[in-house]
């Protein structure tokens, strides 16, 4: 069961890195919309996000279904981050996360605490490592990456009409996301060489995806992805390439993501507490 929760632990961040680092065809219509969607986006300077993140795994007659909510707040200048992070894994157990990131004179800083009391803080190389963070981003290389969507109707997001449009990622496209994303460095802690890990974003399959853009604003509020297909075929290449003996019946059961934007330019002032600061120097 722990090689199962160690599993689960390492899908859980490479949807996170993955799914935050991540439209191509279809009509002329649907181009225009992504490609103002996309000049739209450049132009924020704040933003808070809202992400889910529905897991099942299973190993012979183990199962873990795991359920995760975000809320992340996120400016860019100054730059800095907040992330509330609820895990719940049933008989498993549950964790409650908050993280912190900021540019701290010439260094990129990122703290933790699972208790709001006891703090780690982790000194980062450069800016890049915070990038997978950085819903902007993400969203851009999501809407270059879609191909063959089309229009599927107006739904109310966020109290405002938004227009969806549903397609799929494409498996290049998807290999171009999942490299981009860091989620790579993930994989060494099971023996995997760089070769290996090369080799894990090739013939993923297609990604079901969707995107809502918002009618008056023409922002892109919402998106959605089902991973379950891609991270099965990235999880049997990790259980074949691994020198840790992992379970070859290991299955991703289900692996669904969601993350709704707002707050468009309209995010407060993020405050790092100074028990964060003051939190023991780890890696994490």
């Amino acid at each position: 069961m722990n090689i199962l929760k160690k599993l689960t632990a390492l899908g859980l961040t490479v949807v996170i890195t993955a799914g935050l680092a991540a439209c191509g065809g279809g009509g002329s219509s649907a181009k225009d919309v992504m490609k103002t969607a996309q000049d739209k986006l450049k132009d924020v300077k704040s933003l808070s996000y809202d992400m889910v993140m529905d897991m099942d795994f299973s190993a012979g007659e183990q199962t873990i279904e795991s359920d995760t909510t975000a809320k992340i707040d996120y400016t860019t200048d100054p730059l800095a981050m907040k992330i509330n992070m609820a895990m719940d894994m049933g008989a498993q157990g549950s964790a409650d996360i908050t993280m912190y990131a900021e540019k701290l004179d010439d260094k990129y800083m990122m703290y933790m605490t699972m208790d709001g009391v006891n703090w780690a803080k982790q000194t980062l190389g450069d800016a890049s490592e915070l990038e997978q963070y950085n819903a902007q981003n993400s969203m851009e290389l999501y809407l270059n990456g879609i191909e063959n969507f089309k229009e599927a109707g107006t739904e109310k997001i966020n109290g405002s009409d938004a227009t969806r449009y549903d397609g799929v990622i494409s498996q290049d496209a998807m290999g171009d996301v999942m490299a981009s994303s860091g989620a790579a460095d993930k994989f060494t802690q099971y023996g995997l060489t760089e070769t290996q890990i090369e080799e894990l974003y090739k013939d993923l399959g297609d990604l079901p995806a969707s995107v809502w853009i918002d009618n008056e604003s023409s922002l892109p509020v919402k998106y959605e992805m089902d991973m379950t297909g891609v991270m099965q075929q990235m999880f049997t290449k990790v259980v074949e390439s691994s020198n840790q003996n992992l379970p070859s019946d290991f299955k991703v059961d289900k692996m669904f993501i969601t993350m709704t934007l707002t707050n468009f330019n309209n995010v407060d002032k993020i405050t790092v507490p100074d028990a964060a600061r003051n939190g023991q120097e780890a890696a994490f």
